[in-house]
């Protein structure tokens, strides 16, 4: 029954998110570390509870739109992080937030909660590996970015390795068309088409930061996100530091096919990362992009075969 109701609320806050929480609606869902399926206050006591078999290296995974942490649960109830626990001595923790919100906002949010976890962490920390899914690689990005903005965080220097599961790097076409859809409606003048179109702009600032993956705060501020399929991002580089790695999939094993409808939901160029000089975006190691044929987008977060890719990049010297 709660696995439901949080469905629900990861649901209508994708959706209106956004609104929720300006209006301090308490359906709003605050951003939060869970380990074990519990919330837990990043804090010395309450991490030392929770996290009683902690070790040096930490997994943090951040779901996708809409979703919440229970996206990683495989169908033995396992799921990537007690893998990774249990192959490679890692210990997992995952994080639920507002996917409604812009993910600029919820870039600063994880950057913020990542520092407090790293203070209050019950043992010394050698190595992080963030994992992100769909909208939450995304999110992880926006995170390391504003990380490495402010200059003076612990728990960046940290970080070894992100790994990005079906992440539209390069924006998604389903938000693309909302929004040229839209100005269509609106654009007819009739009253009804125009009551559709003002229905369609209610839908959340994270879906529409989507359309062109918009990573920083300049991407959308002090302009209308309602306009017609302009791109304004902000080119965000890649951390030197850090190993990037993505796991396409295609729900097709035609690899013409394969670049047409990817996942089914990101096409599989930018959930590759193969970026052009008018995507405002930097092109990611293909050397480090796998591409997996007979796997819808939801499948990315379960699948033995993308957990086996996981575990040979986790296994790498950092």
């Amino acid at each position: 029954m709660q696995a439901r109701i949080d469905r629900a609320l990861a649901v209508l806050n994708g959706v209106l998110g956004d609104h929720l929480k300006r209006s301090g609606n308490a359906l709003a869902i605050p951003m939060e570390l869970i380990v074990d399926g519990e919330p837990v206050t990043p804090t010395r006591e309450a991490l030392a509870d929770a996290c009683t078999a902690a070790t040096a290296r930490v997994v943090v995974f951040v779901h996708g739109l809409m979703s919440t942490e229970r996206t990683w649960e495989c169908a033995d109830g396992s799921s990537f992080g007690s893998q990774l626990a249990r192959d490679l001595d890692y210990t997992p923790v995952y994080v639920r937030y507002n996917t409604g919100l812009h993910i600029s906002d919820n870039g600063d949010s994880l950057d913020t909660l990542l520092e407090a976890l790293v203070a209050a962490y019950p043992a010394p920390i050698e190595e992080i590996c963030l994992i992100g899914h769909s909208m939450g690689g995304l999110v992880v990005r926006s995170a390391t970015h504003a990380a490495a903005t402010a200059g003076d965080r612990r728990w960046l220097p940290l970080v070894s390795r992100a790994i990005y599961l079906g992440t539209p790097h390069l924006g998604a076409p389903f938000e693309r068309l909302g929004n040229l859809t839209g100005w269509v409606l609106d654009a007819i003048g009739n009253p009804y088409t125009k009551l559709v179109a003002d229905i369609g702009k209610l839908r959340s600032s994270g879906i529409k930061d989507l359309r062109y993956a918009n990573l920083r705060r300049e991407d959308w501020e002090g302009v209308d996100a309602d306009a017609l399929l302009q791109n304004r991002r902000h080119p965000v580089p890649l951390l030197p530091h850090i190993r990037h790695y993505l796991v396409a999939a295609s729900v097709t094993k035609d690899p013409r096919l394969a670049l047409l409808f990817g996942d089914a939901v990101v096409p599989l160029r930018s959930a590759a990362g193969r970026s052009r000089p008018g995507d405002r975006s930097p092109c990611f190691p293909q050397e480090q992009v796998r591409v997996i044929p007979g796997l819808g987008h939801m499948g990315l977060t379960r699948a033995p075969e993308v957990y086996e890719h996981i575990r040979v990049w986790c296994e790498e010297e950092p």
